[in-house]
C-alpha cells in the first residue's frame, strides 16, 4: 500500500501525522504552504478539490477529513491503538463520535478564536471571537472534568482522540486563549508531547 499525506505544519494534519507515526506506517509526507495559499492553487486542487489539509492518498485514491482518515488508518493495522479495541458496535460508534465531536464542534470553535475573519463579512470580528471563546470554555470544561482523575481520554490508555484534543487546546493557546483554569489539560499536554510518536511528528512538521 502506498500512502501519501499532504499536510501543513501547525495545522490539524499534525494529528494525522501523529497517527501514522504511532502505527508505524510508511508514508510520503508532502508539505503544503498555507501561508502562501498553496492549498488554493490549481495544482493542489487537482489533488484535493476541497483545497484543505490533511489529504491522504492511499493507492492513488483520495481521502479527506480527519475523522475519516483516522478511522481508515485505524482499520489498516490489526493491533492499532488509535482507538480502544472493542467488538461492540455501539461502543465502536461512540469512539467514532468522540473523533467527530473534536472535528465538528471543538475544532470549529478553535477557528472562531484563531481565524474569525473566515466566519464573518464584517471588519469587526469581536462577536465571532467571543462566541468561539464561550464554546471552547464549555468544551474544555467537559474535557477538564473527564481528565481530572485519569491520564487519557479513555482512562489509562492513550488514543488518537487525546492527540486531537491536544491540537485543539494548543492551537487555541496560540490564538490567545488561556488554559489557566484547566490544570488537567495542561498536565495532559505534557503527557501527549512526551510520546515518541508525537516527537517524530514534530520533527516531520519542522522539516
Amino acid at each position: 500500500m502506498a500512502l501519501v499525506l499532504y499536510y501543513a505544519p501547525g495545522a490539524c494534519s499534525g494529528v494525522t501525522i501523529n497517527a501514522l507515526e504511532e502505527l508505524g506506517l510508511d508514508c510520503d509526507y508532502r508539505k503544503i504552504d498555507l501561508s502562501s495559499g498553496e492549498q488554493k492553487t490549481e495544482a493542489y486542487r487537482k489533488i484535493n478539490p476541497y483545497g484543505k489539509v490533511p489529504a491522504l492518498i492511499s493507492d492513488d485514491k483520495l481521502l479527506t477529513e480527519n475523522p475519516a482518515i483516522l478511522l481508515y488508518l485505524h482499520s489498516l493495522v490489526a493491533d492499532s491503538t488509535l482507538l480502544p479495541k472493542t467488538d461492540d458496535k455501539y461502543q465502536a460508534a461512540l469512539y467514532s463520535s468522540d473523533l467527530m465531536w473534536m472535528s465538528s464542534s471543538v475544532h470549529p470553535s478553535v477557528r472562531h478564536v484563531c481565524m474569525p475573519m473566515y466566519y464573518t463579512l464584517n471588519q469587526d470580528t469581536t462577536d465571532v471571537v467571543e462566541k468561539g471563546r464561550q464554546s471552547l470554555t464549555s468544551y474544555f470544561n467537559i474535557a477538564e472534568k473527564r481528565l481530572h482523575n485519569q491520564a487519557w481520554w479513555y482512562g489509562s490508555k492513550w488514543s488518537i482522540v487525546d492527540v486531537y484534543l491536544h491540537w485543539c487546546y494548543t492551537r487555541a493557546l496560540r490564538g490567545g486563549y488561556s488554559l489557566s483554569d484547566f490544570p488537567a489539560l495542561l498536565e495532559h499536554q505534557q503527557r501527549v508531547e512526551a510520546r515518541p510518536s508525537f516527537q517524530r511528528r514534530k520533527a516531520i512538521e519542522n522539516r
